[in-house]
Protein backbone atom coordinates (compact mmCIF):
# COMPACT_ATOMS: atom_id res chain seq x y z
CA UNK A 1 0.00 0.00 0.00
CA UNK A 2 1.07 3.54 -0.64
CA UNK A 3 0.47 6.37 1.77
CA UNK A 4 -1.35 9.52 0.70
CA UNK A 5 -1.87 12.72 2.58
CA UNK A 6 -4.97 14.62 1.45
CA UNK A 7 -4.18 18.29 0.98
CA UNK A 8 -7.55 19.07 2.53
CA UNK A 9 -7.32 17.43 5.93
CA UNK A 10 -10.43 15.96 7.47
CA UNK A 11 -10.90 17.53 10.87
CA UNK A 12 -13.86 17.47 13.24
CA UNK A 13 -14.12 21.25 13.13
CA UNK A 14 -17.11 23.55 13.18
CA UNK A 15 -17.58 23.37 9.41
CA UNK A 16 -17.64 19.59 9.36
CA UNK A 17 -19.91 19.47 12.40
CA UNK A 18 -22.33 21.90 10.75
CA UNK A 19 -22.36 19.81 7.57
CA UNK A 20 -23.06 16.68 9.60
CA UNK A 21 -25.89 18.31 11.55
CA UNK A 22 -27.48 19.51 8.31
CA UNK A 23 -27.14 16.07 6.76
CA UNK A 24 -28.73 14.42 9.80
CA UNK A 25 -31.59 16.92 9.75
CA UNK A 26 -32.34 16.09 6.12
CA UNK A 27 -31.90 12.37 6.67
CA UNK A 28 -34.39 12.43 9.56
CA UNK A 29 -36.89 14.22 7.32
CA UNK A 30 -36.49 11.45 4.72
CA UNK A 31 -37.23 8.89 7.45
CA UNK A 32 -40.34 10.84 8.48
CA UNK A 33 -41.48 11.02 4.86
CA UNK A 34 -41.02 7.28 4.43
CA UNK A 35 -43.07 6.65 7.58
CA UNK A 36 -45.84 9.03 6.54
CA UNK A 37 -45.96 8.61 2.77
CA UNK A 38 -44.10 5.39 2.09
CA UNK A 39 -47.19 3.20 1.89
CA UNK A 40 -48.88 5.61 -0.52
CA UNK A 41 -45.99 5.65 -2.97
CA UNK A 42 -45.26 1.96 -2.45
CA UNK A 43 -48.47 1.11 -4.29
CA UNK A 44 -47.41 3.21 -7.28
CA UNK A 45 -43.99 1.62 -7.71
CA UNK A 46 -43.87 -1.02 -10.45
CA UNK A 47 -40.53 -2.67 -11.29
CA UNK A 48 -39.28 -3.05 -14.84
CA UNK A 49 -39.22 -6.56 -16.27
CA UNK A 50 -35.42 -6.62 -16.33
CA UNK A 51 -32.67 -4.83 -14.40
CA UNK A 52 -32.35 -2.10 -13.49
CA UNK A 53 -35.77 -2.59 -11.95
CA UNK A 54 -36.21 1.01 -10.85
CA UNK A 55 -33.95 3.20 -13.01
CA UNK A 56 -33.50 6.73 -11.75
CA UNK A 57 -35.41 8.31 -14.63
CA UNK A 58 -38.43 6.09 -13.96
CA UNK A 59 -38.85 6.91 -10.28
CA UNK A 60 -42.22 8.61 -9.64
CA UNK A 61 -41.62 12.26 -10.41
CA UNK A 62 -44.28 13.47 -8.00
CA UNK A 63 -42.74 11.48 -5.16
CA UNK A 64 -39.32 13.00 -5.82
CA UNK A 65 -40.74 16.53 -5.99
CA UNK A 66 -42.80 15.99 -2.85
CA UNK A 67 -39.80 14.84 -0.82
CA UNK A 68 -37.51 17.48 -2.34
CA UNK A 69 -39.94 20.22 -1.33
CA UNK A 70 -40.07 18.89 2.23
CA UNK A 71 -36.28 18.91 2.44
CA UNK A 72 -36.20 22.50 1.18
CA UNK A 73 -38.68 23.58 3.83
CA UNK A 74 -36.67 21.90 6.56
CA UNK A 75 -33.84 24.27 5.71
CA UNK A 76 -36.18 27.24 5.52
CA UNK A 77 -36.21 27.46 1.72
CA UNK A 78 -39.51 28.71 0.30
CA UNK A 79 -39.89 27.63 -3.31
CA UNK A 80 -43.04 27.65 -5.42
CA UNK A 81 -44.16 24.46 -7.12
CA UNK A 82 -43.48 26.11 -10.49
CA UNK A 83 -39.91 27.01 -9.54
CA UNK A 84 -39.34 23.54 -8.17
CA UNK A 85 -40.48 21.93 -11.41
CA UNK A 86 -38.25 24.26 -13.41
CA UNK A 87 -35.25 23.13 -11.35
CA UNK A 88 -36.32 19.52 -11.83
CA UNK A 89 -36.58 19.98 -15.60
CA UNK A 90 -33.08 21.46 -15.60
CA UNK A 91 -31.81 18.37 -13.81
CA UNK A 92 -33.53 16.01 -16.25
CA UNK A 93 -32.12 17.96 -19.18
CA UNK A 94 -28.63 17.48 -17.68
CA UNK A 95 -28.33 21.20 -17.10
CA UNK A 96 -26.38 22.46 -14.12
CA UNK A 97 -28.36 23.53 -11.07
CA UNK A 98 -26.20 26.42 -9.89
CA UNK A 99 -27.39 26.20 -6.29
CA UNK A 100 -25.20 23.39 -4.89
CA UNK A 101 -27.24 23.08 -1.68
CA UNK A 102 -30.47 22.79 -3.68
CA UNK A 103 -28.82 20.10 -5.81
CA UNK A 104 -27.66 18.24 -2.69
CA UNK A 105 -31.20 18.19 -1.34
CA UNK A 106 -32.43 16.83 -4.67
CA UNK A 107 -29.89 14.01 -4.52
CA UNK A 108 -31.05 13.16 -1.00
CA UNK A 109 -34.67 13.17 -2.21
CA UNK A 110 -33.82 10.86 -5.12
CA UNK A 111 -32.00 8.58 -2.70
CA UNK A 112 -35.03 8.47 -0.38
CA UNK A 113 -37.38 7.43 -3.19
CA UNK A 114 -34.81 4.94 -4.52
CA UNK A 115 -34.53 3.38 -1.06
CA UNK A 116 -38.29 2.90 -1.02
CA UNK A 117 -38.09 1.27 -4.45
CA UNK A 118 -35.37 -1.07 -3.19
CA UNK A 119 -37.60 -2.20 -0.34
CA UNK A 120 -40.36 -3.19 -2.74
CA UNK A 121 -38.05 -5.78 -4.28
CA UNK A 122 -38.68 -7.87 -1.17
CA UNK A 123 -42.45 -7.75 -1.76
CA UNK A 124 -43.66 -10.93 -3.56
CA UNK A 125 -46.54 -9.07 -5.21
CA UNK A 126 -44.11 -6.62 -6.76
CA UNK A 127 -41.35 -8.96 -7.80
CA UNK A 128 -41.39 -12.63 -8.73
CA UNK A 129 -38.39 -14.47 -7.26
CA UNK A 130 -38.39 -16.97 -10.12
CA UNK A 131 -37.51 -14.16 -12.55
CA UNK A 132 -34.72 -12.83 -10.38
CA UNK A 133 -31.26 -13.18 -12.01
CA UNK A 134 -29.81 -11.53 -8.90
CA UNK A 135 -26.83 -13.61 -7.91
CA UNK A 136 -25.58 -14.30 -11.43
CA UNK A 137 -25.93 -10.74 -12.73
CA UNK A 138 -24.85 -8.59 -9.83
CA UNK A 139 -21.60 -10.42 -9.14
CA UNK A 140 -20.38 -9.51 -12.63
CA UNK A 141 -21.19 -5.82 -12.66
CA UNK A 142 -20.71 -2.67 -10.61
CA UNK A 143 -24.05 -1.36 -11.88
CA UNK A 144 -26.83 -1.57 -9.30
CA UNK A 145 -29.58 -3.96 -10.40
CA UNK A 146 -32.20 -1.82 -8.66
CA UNK A 147 -31.55 1.80 -9.63
CA UNK A 148 -28.99 1.42 -12.42
CA UNK A 149 -26.37 3.65 -10.80
CA UNK A 150 -22.71 2.63 -10.82
CA UNK A 151 -21.37 1.71 -7.39
CA UNK A 152 -18.17 3.48 -6.34
CA UNK A 153 -17.81 1.97 -2.88
CA UNK A 154 -16.80 -1.51 -1.77
CA UNK A 155 -17.16 -2.88 1.75
CA UNK A 156 -15.19 -5.69 3.40
CA UNK A 157 -17.31 -7.47 5.98
CA UNK A 158 -15.59 -8.23 9.31
CA UNK A 159 -17.42 -11.51 9.91
CA UNK A 160 -16.57 -13.43 6.74
CA UNK A 161 -14.16 -11.16 4.87
CA UNK A 162 -16.47 -11.03 1.87
CA UNK A 163 -16.43 -8.02 -0.38
CA UNK A 164 -19.61 -6.17 -1.22
CA UNK A 165 -20.50 -3.34 -3.54
CA UNK A 166 -22.65 -0.69 -1.91
CA UNK A 167 -24.93 1.57 -3.95
CA UNK A 168 -24.87 5.04 -2.43
CA UNK A 169 -28.18 5.95 -4.05
CA UNK A 170 -30.59 3.19 -3.04
CA UNK A 171 -28.50 1.33 -0.45
CA UNK A 172 -28.45 -1.98 -2.31
CA UNK A 173 -25.51 -4.33 -1.64
CA UNK A 174 -24.24 -7.32 -3.59
CA UNK A 175 -21.27 -9.69 -3.61
CA UNK A 176 -18.24 -9.15 -5.80
CA UNK A 177 -14.92 -10.95 -6.09
CA UNK A 178 -12.49 -10.31 -3.24
CA UNK A 179 -9.87 -8.90 -5.59
CA UNK A 180 -9.89 -6.85 -8.78
CA UNK A 181 -11.11 -3.54 -10.11
CA UNK A 182 -14.85 -2.97 -9.90
CA UNK A 183 -14.64 -0.46 -12.76
CA UNK A 184 -13.05 -2.55 -15.52
CA UNK A 185 -12.84 -6.03 -13.99
CA UNK A 186 -9.05 -6.33 -14.21
CA UNK A 187 -7.58 -8.81 -11.73
CA UNK A 188 -3.97 -7.98 -12.55
CA UNK A 189 -2.48 -7.38 -9.10
CA UNK A 190 0.36 -5.32 -10.56
CA UNK A 191 -2.20 -2.81 -11.79
CA UNK A 192 -4.03 -2.47 -8.47
CA UNK A 193 -2.70 0.21 -6.13
CA UNK A 194 -4.22 0.90 -2.70
CA UNK A 195 -3.70 4.37 -1.30
CA UNK A 196 -4.30 5.21 2.34
CA UNK A 197 -3.60 7.76 5.04
CA UNK A 198 -3.15 7.14 8.76
CA UNK A 199 -5.57 10.00 9.43
CA UNK A 200 -8.47 7.90 8.12
CA UNK A 201 -7.98 4.29 9.20
CA UNK A 202 -10.14 1.66 7.58
CA UNK A 203 -10.60 3.49 4.27
CA UNK A 204 -8.48 2.90 1.16
CA UNK A 205 -8.64 4.36 -2.31
CA UNK A 206 -8.22 1.53 -4.81
CA UNK A 207 -6.60 2.84 -7.99
CA UNK A 208 -6.56 0.74 -11.15
CA UNK A 209 -3.73 1.46 -13.57
CA UNK A 210 -5.41 -0.69 -16.20
CA UNK A 211 -8.33 1.70 -16.66
CA UNK A 212 -7.24 4.83 -14.79
CA UNK A 213 -10.20 4.82 -12.44
CA UNK A 214 -10.51 4.56 -8.68
CA UNK A 215 -13.02 3.59 -6.01
CA UNK A 216 -13.27 3.66 -2.25
CA UNK A 217 -12.96 0.55 -0.06
CA UNK A 218 -14.00 0.41 3.59
CA UNK A 219 -12.77 -2.21 6.05
CA UNK A 220 -15.55 -2.59 8.58
CA UNK A 221 -13.25 -4.41 10.99
CA UNK A 222 -11.25 -1.18 11.37
CA UNK A 223 -14.02 1.34 10.80
CA UNK A 224 -17.58 0.39 11.82
CA UNK A 225 -19.92 2.45 9.64
CA UNK A 226 -23.59 3.21 10.25
CA UNK A 227 -24.13 5.54 7.31
CA UNK A 228 -22.14 4.89 4.15
CA UNK A 229 -23.39 8.04 2.41
CA UNK A 230 -22.04 10.26 5.16
CA UNK A 231 -18.81 8.27 5.33
CA UNK A 232 -18.33 8.78 1.60
CA UNK A 233 -18.98 12.52 1.97
CA UNK A 234 -16.72 12.80 5.01
CA UNK A 235 -13.84 11.22 3.16
CA UNK A 236 -14.16 13.12 -0.14
CA UNK A 237 -10.64 14.56 0.27
CA UNK A 238 -9.40 11.02 -0.39
CA UNK A 239 -11.07 11.16 -3.81
CA UNK A 240 -9.24 14.37 -4.62
CA UNK A 241 -5.97 12.84 -3.41
CA UNK A 242 -6.50 9.78 -5.64
CA UNK A 243 -7.12 12.03 -8.64
CA UNK A 244 -3.90 13.92 -7.93
CA UNK A 245 -1.98 10.66 -7.52
CA UNK A 246 -3.27 9.38 -10.86
CA UNK A 247 -2.40 12.64 -12.59
CA UNK A 248 1.13 12.60 -11.20
CA UNK A 249 1.59 8.93 -12.05
CA UNK A 250 0.46 9.54 -15.62
CA UNK A 251 2.97 12.36 -16.02
CA UNK A 252 5.81 10.25 -14.70
CA UNK A 253 5.13 6.89 -16.32
CA UNK A 254 2.28 7.28 -18.81
CA UNK A 255 0.88 3.96 -17.59
CA UNK A 256 -2.70 5.14 -17.03
CA UNK A 257 -4.91 4.50 -20.04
Amino acid sequence: MEKITPKTEILVDLKTEHAYQTYQLLKNEVISWLDERGNFWWEKLVPSESPPYYPLVDLPEEAVLELWQRLNRVEGIVLSELDLRERWNEFKAVQTITDSEMLSRLHIALSGVAQLARETIQEPKKFEEKNNPWEEATCKSSVCQICGESATLTVLAPSNGKRYLHCLLCGNEWNVKRIGCICCGSEDASKQIYLHTKDIPGVDMAVCLACGQYFKEIYLRELPVEDFVWEDLRTLPLNYAAEQWLAEHAKITGDVQ
